[in-house]
């Protein structure tokens, strides 16, 4: 028997990946799901066969076989139908995914790479590879392999866009001189950038920030470039914005993140002195906040995390330095961001000091900001390791969007929170503010809480410690 390949929806690198397999679950050895195996496996083919089909409902208790008929289903079909697509997304990942996003999945062709022959067949590529750094310097080694990858299989008439974050310049030193040796680019080979846009963990939350309503920002080598990727982004975007070069759209998705890190760093300092008059620095933002015009509100945290803000400024520096420009404000911003995780950690030690009990503490939150699964430079992470090795104390986690983290070489597993057994540990720290969390309840239940978010900024009494 042939292997089959499964694709699977992968959180924490939010693309999809290729599972294998070669065995398939015989159906038959599957007792007292009958009716339900009869109607999901004809509603099945009738989907498949292009015949109309019904909603099922799946029936029985736990253990009883439902998740294997599901499981044998999809593998006996994408055995016998080429066209067959599945992704298999975890139940606690569903949130990653909307509706829509599901829907053009399952409902446009998916090729593997391993047919990279295929590569010939489209119209458009499109690159979104990660851009890490490496020695402090932008590493372009993933887009690098890529286009080597697929130049011998790119023909006349085709786009490529490519989505990742990358320095200034970096779209024509990549790919221009390759693709110039093999076609005449804006006539009959067209290269465009287009850098991701998308607020993590707000998509799906509020429709402000739904992915076909944030403006797309889209550039071209040439006019007719532009024109190309024009065309193809319009019919899925409300509004584009159209960049007078290649450089323009790549300076402007750093620049975005800078202008947040910068401003981050801002208020993580004033928060910072706020501190030592003993005022509570956020209650201090809601009172400017109100005022209508001129100030652009940015909330203080624990650190910076994510691939965005701690990355993006360098890119900018590390070019600037190429030309002999040295970015003041980025420097420093970086520098008060990788502090206040250092500070934060300061003050929560010295505050579980003054506490006599102090054997066990729950840690609210672990991923880099509300409401998402990223641990990625997750500021709580760096601050969680150092709180673990504090004067022995146990320390335990929760969040509603991590089963487990690594730390040290050992895994950590996500407590099942139950709200009235808050009252065992003698602190609660927040992180990380997940909105799905009932705060009412953990404030009704803690002994101490120390709040790094001012989620209880309007509470004084003496249960919480602002920081």
């Amino acid at each position: 028997m042939e292997n089959k390949t499964l694709l699977y929806w992968n959180s924490f690198k939010n693309n999809l990946e290729e599972v294998t397999f070669n065995k398939v679950i015989d159906l038959n050895l599957l007792h007292g799901l009958d009716k339900q195996k009869d109607l999901i496996n004809e509603n099945t083919k009738n989907f498949l066969d292009g015949f109309s089909y019904n909603n099922a409902l799946l029936w029985g208790v736990r253990g009883s076989g439902k998740s294997s008929l599901i499981r044998g289903i999809v593998q006996k079909f994408t055995y016998e139908y080429d066209n067959f697509v599945t992704i298999e997304v975890n139940s606690d990942d569903i949130s990653d995914l909307s509706n829509k996003e599901v829907s053009v999945l399952k409902n446009e062709n998916i090729y593997s790479l391993k047919d990279i022959n295929l590569i010939s067949k489209v119209d458009f590529i499109i690159i979104c590879l990660p851009t890490p750094l490496k020695n402090k310097k932008p590493d372009m080694q993933h887009i690098e392999k890529s286009l080597k990858l697929i130049l011998p299989y790119l023909k006349k008439g085709q786009t490529i866009i490519l989505e990742s974050s990358i320095y200034p310049g970096a779209t024509r030193k990549i790919f221009l001189k390759d693709l110039s040796k093999k076609f005449d680019l804006g006539r009959n080979f067209f290269l465009t950038y287009s850098p991701e846009r998308i607020d993590p963990g707000k998509s799906n939350k509020y429709k402000k920030t739904t992915l076909e309503n944030i403006p797309k920002l889209i550039s071209g080598f040439s006019s007719n470039c532009l024109k190309k990727i024009k065309n193809f982004y319009g019919k899925v975007f409300k509004q584009l914005h159209e960049c007078e070069s290649l450089e323009i759209a790549e300076f402007a998705k750093l620049f975005e993140n800078t202008y947040r890190s910068v401003n981050i760093s801002l208020v993580n300092e004033i928060k910072m002195f706020a501190s030592k008059m003993n005022i509570n620095f956020h209650n201090v933002i809601d009172a400017a906040a109100t005022k209508p015009f001129g100030f652009t509100k940015f909330i203080p945290g624990p650190g910076t995390g994510g691939h965005c803000i701690p990355i993006d400024p360098i890119f900018i520096s590390w070019t600037a330095k190429k030309y002999n420009f040295k970015t003041k404000f980025i420097d420093l911003s970086a520098n008060i961001n990788q502090q206040i995780a250092l500070w934060t950690v300061n003050k929560i030690k010295n505050y579980l000091k003054r506490i006599k009990q102090n054997k066990k503490i729950l840690i609210l939150g672990v991923t880099y900001k509300q409401d998402v699964n990223d641990l990625r430079e997750s500021a709580s992470i760096k601050i969680l390791k150092k709180i673990k090795g504090f004067n022995k104390t146990l320390v335990e986690f929760y969040d509603p969007f991590v089963k487990e983290i690594r730390i040290n070489g050992k895994i950590m597993k996500s407590i099942n929170l139950k709200y009235q057994r808050v009252k065992n540990y003698d602190s609660v720290i927040i992180l990380t503010n997940h909105s799905n969390i009932n705060y009412n309840l953990i404030y009704k239940y803690s002994k101490k809480i120390i709040d790094t978010r001012g989620v209880f900024k309007k509470k004084t009494s003496n249960k919480v410690f602002h920081i």
